[in-house]
């Protein structure tokens, strides 16, 4: 049953990241809607345990198998350098809608290092902080949506 389930997560995990490339690919935006950064903070925050590392681990192994061109594991090692560094945040700090929107903006940041190291800065600055505000916003819907409080 546990090999089930790590291996829905790491699908699941995988079809987020498809889904997030693709958006970003065919719908042309000033800025990014990162629905895999989304999905892996709010891992991070709210469920983040040591049965999540391998699923993370694999779909990192994926994305740099079909869709990097870097080296192999760079990418697995972002995505769980992301889920860490939220979850170190969140628990170092209050629950507070300022600190969910700096920890997506410190995660964000290490997310994009490829891009940003390619690139120059500037580049890619310019979409970043509208990148912040938007990926805030949906986070913080769906962290609302989430959450049933009675």
């Amino acid at each position: 049953m546990k090999v089930i389930r790590l291996i829905l997560i790491s699908t699941l995990l995988f079809i987020l990241c498809l889904v997030e490339n693709y958006l970003n690919t065919f719908i042309p935006l000033d800025f990014g809607v990162y629905i895999f950064l989304i999905s892996l903070v709010y891992i991070g925050i709210e469920i983040f345990n040591q049965s999540l590392v391998l699923p993370i681990f694999l779909s990192g192994i994926l994305y740099d198998s079909f869709f990097s061109t870097y080296y192999l594991g760079l990418y697995t090692a972002i995505f769980l350098i992301v889920v860490v560094m939220s979850n170190f945040i969140v628990s170092r700090y209050s629950r507070t809608n300022a600190i969910y929107v700096i920890t997506i903006s410190l995660c964000l940041l290490i997310y994009k290092i490829p891009i940003i190291l390619e690139f120059d800065v500037d580049y890619w600055l310019a979409s970043y902080f509208t990148s912040i505000f938007v990926n805030s916003f949906i986070f913080l819907f769906l962290k609302r949506v989430v959450t049933g409080n009675v």
